[in-house]
């Protein structure tokens, strides 16, 4: 027997060994669940649609190459009740192996739990094992973990970050990600810190909020998905865009999102409205200080690094005069 602890339970397992053939996937495991890119609908694929794709994964591959060179697994597969809950890579490396000697690979080291193990229970070991891990999957892999969680256990987002080893803020955030990209009928992880960069910076959330005219989120998810963003760092010129507050950003902005301009030319015409914004303003502030005439003068006979600065701004200002 073996034994774990989990969120203050200690929890007691069998170690032995299993027919490779009657253990099962676990379709809600990330991989899994990634791999196939099913939906949230309901639909759950079958045991011979699982391994079909989880067998041709190439990552499942260098398992079956590292396994057999190892002559067996370095950790055991989790599971309960049949099915296994952390290792289904593993397992269709197995079943790969499988193919080409059935004798040989047919039984796996297992790690059985109890099968009254709750399900929080079997979330909090899954999250220490490949969100707070040494085997982490991949950020899209873990939001759509957590929320799918969050769906089925209904507790607070809070209690399921400190289950699984996140803080609230980057789950909250992680959530989010995963259901818009849901909502924009975008699985695709590769597309994921496209999702990411856009929604964790405020300036453009706050715009797309305080401006639902410009539609600024719908429209980037859909450029997003059709490709016209081609890079996650351009969305730091978009927040430079969202950032300014004023009609010409607004209309610069617009002219992006409809495809009327590009975004290097839309950014670049509020860099130059910017500047002559802030020109205007030191020049607005630096007459209001000319007009204590009195101070100034004061300052230019006892002050001589200030009276060197105001005879070269006289000069250039005769110049630009000329």
């Amino acid at each position: 027997m073996g034994k774990i602890q989990i969120l203050q339970e200690l929890i007691e397992y069998e170690e032995k060994e299993m027919n490779v053939d009657e253990l099962k996937f676990w379709p809600e495991n990330p991989r899994v669940y990634s791999a196939l890119r099913h939906s949230s609908s309901g639909y759950e694929p079958s045991q011979k649609e699982i391994e079909d794709v989880m067998t041709s994964l190439e990552n499942v591959k260098r398992l079956r190459a590292s396994i057999k060179a190892f002559g067996g697994l370095t950790h055991p597969l989790f599971v309960r009740n049949g099915v296994v809950i952390e290792g289904n890579s593993r397992l269709a490396a197995y079943r790969l192996l499988c193919r080409t000697d059935k004798i040989k690979w047919a039984k796996v080291r297992c790690n059985i739990l109890p099968s009254n193990m709750s399900d929080d229970l079997v979330f909090a070991l899954i999250g220490s094992i490949h969100i707070d891990g040494v085997t982490e999957w991949t950020p899209f892999e873990q939001a759509g973990y957590l929320f799918r969680h969050l769906q089925k256990s209904k507790k607070p987002i809070e209690a399921i970050a400190k289950d699984c080893g996140l803080t609230p803020a980057k789950s909250k955030l992680y959530v989010k990600v995963y259901e818009t990209m849901l909502a924009n009928e975008d699985t695709d992880q590769s597309r994921w810190s496209y999702y990411l960069e856009m929604l964790k910076n405020s300036d453009i959330v706050t715009k797309s909020q305080n401006f639902p005219e410009l539609n600024l989120v719908d429209t980037l998810c859909k450029k997003i998905k059709d490709g016209s963003i081609t890079k996650a760092n351009e969305f730091r010129d978009i927040a430079k865009l969202a950032k300014v507050n004023s009609s010409a950003a607004n209309n610069a902005l617009k002219a992006y999102i409809n495809n009327e301009e590009s975004l290097e030319s839309a950014v670049t015409k509020v860099s130059e409205e910017e500047q002559k914004k802030h020109a205007r303003k030191v020049a607005s502030a630096f007459r209001e200080f000319l007009t204590n005439q009195n101070f100034v003068l004061q300052l230019m006979n006892e002050d001589e690094d200030f009276k060197y600065e105001m005879n070269r701004i006289i000069t250039r200002i005769k110049k630009l005069s000329e």
